[in-house]
Formats: C-alpha cells, sequence, structure tokens
C-alpha cells in the first residue's frame, strides 16, 4: 500500500473527509498558534482558541454585564478572542489613542458599517487616512460651518416638549390618565435633532409623534447581527466581501431592515449634491463643500443618523430612570432648576452656557453618563509591529486591544467605593482639577485624542438641556417600578419597557 494513496479523494465521500481533514488540521493548527502568542494573558478558557465566545457574548446582548465581571475576575487586561485582548487601564487607552500613537484601528470597526457600499470616518483604520476624512468633516461636527446648532437643540426641544404635553400629558383631577413610551419619544427628539443639524429640517418624529422612517425599529433588528459581525473575524469577512453584498447585501428598496434607512438617507444626500449652491448651511452641505464624496456621504450621513441618535436618546433613557427611582436626585434638581428659574438664570429653554453654570445638573449628567456606557463596542486598536509593553506585559504586534467602557465607568478607584450606586454628588465639592480628572474619564467613552467622537459637541448640547426643559414643564412618575426598563448591550443598548406618567409641573414658576 502506497504511504499517500490519493485515489480516496476521487469519490465524493473520500473528498469530503479529505477537505474535512485539512479544514480541521489547519484550524487546530491555527487555534494554537494564535493561543501560544497570547497564553501569558488571562482570560475565559474558550476565548483563547475561539471567537465563539465573544461571539456569544455579543449576539445575546450581555456585552455590558459580561465586560463589567471580566474586569472583576481577571484584571484590567483580559484575552477575550485569539487575537483580541480587552482593557480597563485608562493610561493604556489615552496612549493608544493619541494623535502620534502608532496604534491603528482594528479590524473590528469593518462591521460598523450600516452603509457596507462606503467608507466613513468611523470605519477608517489607517490614522492618516481618517484624519484626511475627518478635516472633511470636522467644520461640519464642530459647528464652524454650522452656527446654528443650538438655535436648532432648542426647537426640537421644544417640540418634544409639545408632544408630551399634546399626546401623553395625565390630569388626575379630570381622571385623564395616559402612559407615555419615554423611549420611543427621546428616540424621537434626538433624531430630529440630528437630522435638523444635518440636513437643515428635522424629520418630523415629534410632530408626527412616530418613527417615519423606522430607524429604530431597523436598528433594534439590525443589532445582534451587527454585534456579531464586528467582534468574529472571519463572519466579518463573508458578511463584508464583495460576493456576499453583491447577492444579499442590504438595498434602499428593500422594505425591511436597512432598507428604509438607506433609503431616505440616499435620497437627501442626492438632494443636497445635485444643488449648485455651495452656501455652508447644513452638515451635509458642509461635507459636500469640504469636498466629501457623494458616495462617502451617503454613508457617513447614515451613521451619523443611527450612531448621532441611538446613543444620545441612550443616555437620556438611563439618566431619567434613574433621576426617577431615586427621590433624594429627583428632588434636588427639581429645586435647583426652580431656583435657577426664579432667579432669572435660566432662558426658556436654557441655553448651554446657562446649563454649565448649574452644578447639581452637570453631576447629574455626567453621573447619567457613568452610569452606562453609550457604547460597549470594542473600540479596539491594533498593536504596531515590533509590538508593544503593557505594565511590563509584552503584547505581539497586530493584537487587538479593545476598550472595556463598562469596567471603566464602574471603576471604584476613579469614582469611589460606591462606584455602583446611582449618586450625583460624587462630582460636587471637588477642587478644579479633581472634577476635570472625574469628567474626563466618564468622557472615554466618547473615545479619546485622534479618534475621539466628532458628534460629543452635539450630544452634550442636547443634555445640557433636556433634562432641564423636561422637569420645568413636567413631574414623571415609573408606572412599572419593580421592572421599569429590560437592556439588551450589542455594542449599542437595545431597550424595552421605561413607561411613565406625566403631569404639569408644579410650583415651577
Amino acid at each position: 500500500m502506497d504511504f499517500l494513496d490519493l485515489s480516496i479523494v476521487k469519490t465524493p465521500s473520500g473528498f469530503a473527509i479529505s477537505l474535512l481533514t485539512v479544514l480541521t488540521t489547519w484550524y487546530l493548527a491555527t487555534s494554537i498558534v494564535s493561543y501560544r502568542r497570547l497564553r501569558h494573558i488571562p482570560g475565559p478558557f474558550l476565548a483563547r482558541f475561539s471567537y465563539l465566545w465573544v461571539g456569544y457574548t455579543a449576539y445575546k446582548g450581555e456585552q455590558h454585564q459580561v465586560f463589567t465581571a471580566l474586569d472583576e475576575k481577571y484584571g484590567s487586561l483580559v484575552r477575550i478572542g485569539p487575537e483580541v485582548l480587552l482593557t480597563s487601564d485608562v493610561e493604556l487607552v489615552k496612549r493608544m489613542s493619541a494623535t502620534k500613537s502608532t496604534y491603528g484601528k482594528g479590524s473590528w470597526a469593518d462591521g460598523i458599517r450600516f452603509n457596507p457600499y462606503h467608507e466613513t470616518m468611523f470605519a477608517t483604520r489607517d490614522p492618516k487616512e481618517h484624519d484626511r476624512v475627518k478635516a472633511k468633516l470636522t467644520p461640519a461636527y464642530s459647528g464652524r460651518d454650522t452656527p446654528n446648532i443650538e438655535e436648532a437643540v432648542d426647537q426640537q426641544v421644544m417640540n418634544l416638549i409639545s408632544l408630551i404635553r399634546r399626546r401623553y400629558l395625565s390630569d388626575p383631577a379630570a381622571g385623564d390618565f395616559r402612559t407615555l413610551p419615554l423611549i420611543d419619544v427621546v428616540f424621537y427628539f434626538a433624531m430630529d435633532v440630528i437630522s435638523k443639524v444635518a440636513l437643515g429640517t428635522e424629520f418630523g418624529c415629534c410632530a408626527t409623534n412616530s418613527d417615519l422612517y423606522r430607524f429604530y425599529n431597523g436598528l433594534a433588528e439590525h443589532m445582534p447581527v451587527m454585534a456579531l459581525t464586528t467582534d468574529v473575524p472571519w463572519i466579518r469577512k463573508i458578511m463584508y466581501s464583495s460576493t456576499f453584498l453583491k447577492y444579499f447585501g442590504p438595498r434602499e428598496n428593500d422594505p425591511h431592515g436597512m432598507g428604509p434607512m438607506m433609503k431616505v438617507t440616499n435620497e437627501n444626500v442626492r438632494e443636497h449634491y445635485s444643488q449648485d449652491q455651495n452656501e455652508k448651511v447644513d452638515m451635509l452641505s458642509s461635507f459636500k463643500a469640504h469636498g466629501l464624496p457623494e458616495g462617502d456621504a451617503m454613508s457617513e450621513a447614515l451613521f451619523m443618523f443611527i450612531a448621532g441618535s441611538d446613543t444620545t436618546a441612550s443616555a437620556i433613557r438611563v439618566t431619567m430612570l434613574y433621576v426617577m427611582s431615586t427621590p433624594r436626585v429627583y428632588q434636588k434638581l427639581k429645586n435647583e432648576i426652580r431656583t435657577a428659574i426664579r432667579e432669572g438664570r435660566a432662558s426658556s429653554p436654557i441655553t448651554a452656557a446657562e446649563s454649565r453654570e448649574l452644578p447639581y445638573l452637570q453631576a447629574v449628567i455626567y453621573e447619567g453618563l457613568r452610569m452606562r456606557p453609550v457604547t460597549t463596542g470594542q473600540q479596539a486598536k491594533q498593536v504596531p509591529r515590533g509590538g508593544d509593553t503593557v505594565n511590563g506585559v509584552f503584547i505581539p504586534g497586530g493584537t487587538s486591544i479593545a476598550v472595556n467602557f463598562s469596567a471603566i465607568l464602574a471603576s471604584k478607584k476613579f469614582f469611589g467605593p460606591d462606584a455602583d450606586v446611582f449618586r450625583p454628588e460624587r462630582f460636587i465639592g471637588l477642587s478644579g482639577p479633581d472634577l476635570a480628572e472625574m469628567r474626563r474619564n466618564v468622557e472615554m467613552n466618547f473615545g479619546n485624542g485622534r479618534w475621539m467622537c466628532a458628534g460629543k459637541p452635539l450630544a452634550f448640547m442636547e443634555l445640557q438641556k433636556v433634562y432641564f426643559e423636561l422637569l420645568r414643564a413636567f413631574d414623571f412618575q415609573l408606572l412599572e417600578p419593580l421592572r421599569p426598563m429590560v437592556s439588551e448591550s450589542y455594542a449599542l443598548f437595545r431597550d424595552y419597557g421605561l413607561k411613565v406618567r406625566v403631569t404639569a409641573a408644579e410650583d415651577m414658576n
């Protein structure tokens, strides 16, 4: 008998067995190699050999809880995949994101492409190319080309107040009791804000009391798949390959999923880019004026609509939940708002500058952001060639290091022994440098350095105003206090519940 008998592969069953053998051998060999590269880093056993562990965690929507538990069990550097680490080391995060850092963005970013046919600044991995694209977008995001951002936010805050008064205000004296779905209306507000500053006119979600283009539902349907594709490299490579996209990729005429969102976005971009005027009146016209190609503008706008609205809405939802659930905080915030109104320190609506002068409101804003990150996505950076040494531990080049925002924001080292408790007072009474440092640690969730979120100023503009105006106008009560909101984390949060009763605010003049 010949040592190597190739006749077995000539039959279908023989070929299948041979192929399976080759694939199994290849998998075992690559798994062993991957295991050995990072064998000195602790983490879940399965994560040493396979991406099944991190993929399963992402797909079942438990990233937030699991990542916090990982930090408690293994420390600030944990292995969550064959070539992926997770860190809560703030100094390492800052170093990876610094302007002159040699770290690039990890390949996970390829999975955050809601329109997969064109690039976005967020998904651009090469630092120099990222900076080039950012230069075209920054004038719009910063307000340099869009000076009326605060006025636009003011309009949408008032539209939100009007919607609640019109459709959801209860009147107990008249026996009129209504239920406000706070998750829905907060998303309408955030979507109207981002569409107003991007397009020059809002979508009209608050005016119609509806998610006109199914952005929220479409995103909610997409979240588990998005989380899986961002965290599992081989799935990501398949789903974003040219062949897969050709036959199975989203199209703007699709009735479900990303289709409706792509359609309204692309139509607005085409309209802006077909106009001859070069006046920079909104973000899209700024993108065009600074040379962003139309196809890239379609991807950029869709990313902006989704990420820019959902992250802000998520922060508002969870902060309002904690405020309503904590009577001491609710009353202190109400009292500060009432005093500011009576002393003439609050316009209608309040300006961002006036809001920044209210210390307890600022404490509530930051504590709300701290209690739950706006994203649990990896935000991974790739170790440069030659590797790097972190706290005496060598990390080989090519390794991805993801950021554990959940653990950073729950850190007792940074926020005190009761870091698991909603207590805005931790931001009160600190010296200037200590307060600035604590706030910076919270703001880590918006990215840092070169990779900082371009929409951060707009998000803070919304938060500076919306809590003040909601509590100026209304009193809130949870309708399901035993289980007010259920959350799942798929890089972004998918929330359910948060039904409240709203009555006219008393004694706020």
